[in-house]
């Protein structure tokens, strides 16, 4: 997964977020890896293991590459803007200063500084921000919980009037109206903000 920014782009990512997505990743210095720790919300990420919807694991491993590529291009990003900065705005400034006493050119260097890395910090904030709509695209959770479905039989459906509950290994039980007598029967999910909940179609 490829993610570049564009200057025209750099605004509306700058503002993005999703409710959903929770990404945590732990640092190894000894290796210099990043390990990603979370996807979503603990809750979500219990629930798609759970129902058999995602393996949030592999999923997991497989994003820890693209966490660490999209990590250490954002730090090449600030090293670089830094290395710039110093060596071309700064130690010239403050040269000028002493040599020729013009304090205009040493705030001018040290505003100008400032201004740079403002504006690089921007862009490595938009940057990751791109980075994980791209893996929210990928991952497509909202399309994998709608899609997911898991039919149950006659004999883990137990009638009482006119509802029924069903009950499924790893499911809690389901109470509903909504349910085929002589037809098949499956349990579907609906995704909220901070968990799955399933019910029968």
């Amino acid at each position: 997964m490829e993610t570049k920014l564009s200057v025209k782009e750099i605004p509306s990512y700058l503002k993005w977020k999703d409710s959903l997505l929770d990404l945590r990743y732990r640092f190894d210095s000894d290796t210099a890896d990043y390990t990603l720790t979370r996807l979503f919300d603990p809750q979500i990420e219990e629930d798609l293991e759970r129902y058999g919807i995602m393996d949030v694991q592999a999923a997991k491993k497989h994003y820890s590459t693209e966490i660490e590529n999209a990590q250490r291009n954002v730090y090449f990003y600030r090293i670089a803007n830094i290395m710039f900065l110093v060596l071309f705005i700064l130690l010239p400034s403050i040269a000028v200063y002493f040599f020729l006493d013009s304090l205009t050119a040493l705030v001018f260097g040290i505003l100008f500084s400032l201004l740079m890395f403002f504006l690089v910090e921007c862009f490595n904030q938009a940057y990751l921000n791109k980075f994980q709509k791209q893996l929210k695209d990928e991952i497509a959770l909202e399309e994998r919980v709608q899609k997911a479905a898991i039919p149950f039989r006659a004999d883990e459906l137990t009638v009482r009037g006119n509802s029924a509950t069903v009950t499924k290994n790893g499911i809690a039980p389901i109470t509903t109206s909504n349910y085929k007598k002589n037809g098949e029967n499956v349990i579907r999910f609906h995704l909220e903000d901070n968990s799955i909940t399933p019910y029968i179609q």
